[in-house]
């Protein structure tokens, strides 16, 4: 399910997990693995990697690496049992699924309790996707219309701003610990002249919130709208864990 090769993505997301200090041998799930880099990268850290995708493109040292390999359709119910691991990494995953709730759904119930999901996703709301969506009705990493000819799994259906994939893990039972980015590009810092306004206009449509428990969740998702990597990040990289 994932595209082509991906190394700054994949090597943000290894020193991620690095920093979780998980123990040796902590069991991960790589789901969707393409072709099995980050799969390479964690089992060297010393831990067990499973990992799953919709076909099997993984590559001779991948497949040695991991500990095992399915074939799954993230879409549907993921084949192993609950509480089977303690981490999930999705790489570039969500944006592709018809019903990524179900799949945060299916992520809870694989994750054990106190365990992490790391979800990484193409970052709609940096303010150079925001400029191209106004002038063109595309977002950066879409920048024209899919193919229509037949349904792709490769295919952006389910690009989401930061706030929703937020309510998504949430609502399915998870805290969001922290909000990064993978990488930027540096053509990004062209369009700072707009986070002024940005900043303004988001505050002003923040206040019409009512209900207080609500109104300080917008804070957090505030300050995170305003932060560096939302506002000029290519991907974002969100860290949940199981409550």
């Amino acid at each position: 399910m994932t595209g082509p090769s991906c190394p700054k993505i994949h090597a943000a997301v290894a020193r991620k997990i690095a920093a979780l200090a998980l123990p040796k041998g902590a069991k991960i799930l790589d789901a969707p693995c393409g072709e099995g880099e980050l799969a390479i990268a964690l089992a060297s850290q010393g831990h067990e990697v499973s990992a799953a995708d919709i076909e099997s493109n993984l590559s001779a040292p991948a497949a040695a690496a991991i500990r095992e390999f399915r074939i799954a359709d993230l879409n549907a119910p993921l084949p192993w049992p609950d509480a089977a691991f303690d981490l999930l990494a999705c790489v570039e995953g969500v944006e592709h699924l018809e019903n990524p709730f179900a799949f945060f759904r299916e992520a809870y119930r694989v994750i054990r309790p106190g365990g992490y999901f790391i979800v990484t996703t193409p970052n709609i709301a940096s303010i150079r996707s925001r400029v191209r969506y106004l002038g063109s009705g595309f977002y950066t990493q879409d920048p024209r219309p899919l193919n229509e000819s037949a349904r792709h799994p490769l295919h952006h259906i389910g690009l989401r701003p930061f706030w929703q994939w937020r309510y998504a893990l949430h609502t399915a039972g998870f805290h969001l610990a922290d909000i990064s980015h993978t990488h930027i590009k540096p053509v990004s810092y062209l369009y700072a002249i707009y986070a002024p306004w940005i900043a303004l206009y988001t505050r002003i449509a923040f206040r019409k919130e009512k209900d207080p428990r609500q109104r300080a969740r917008n804070r957090e998702i505030l300050r995170a709208l305003s932060s560096a990597s939302l506002l000029f990040g290519e991907n974002i990289l969100l860290v949940a864990r199981r409550v």
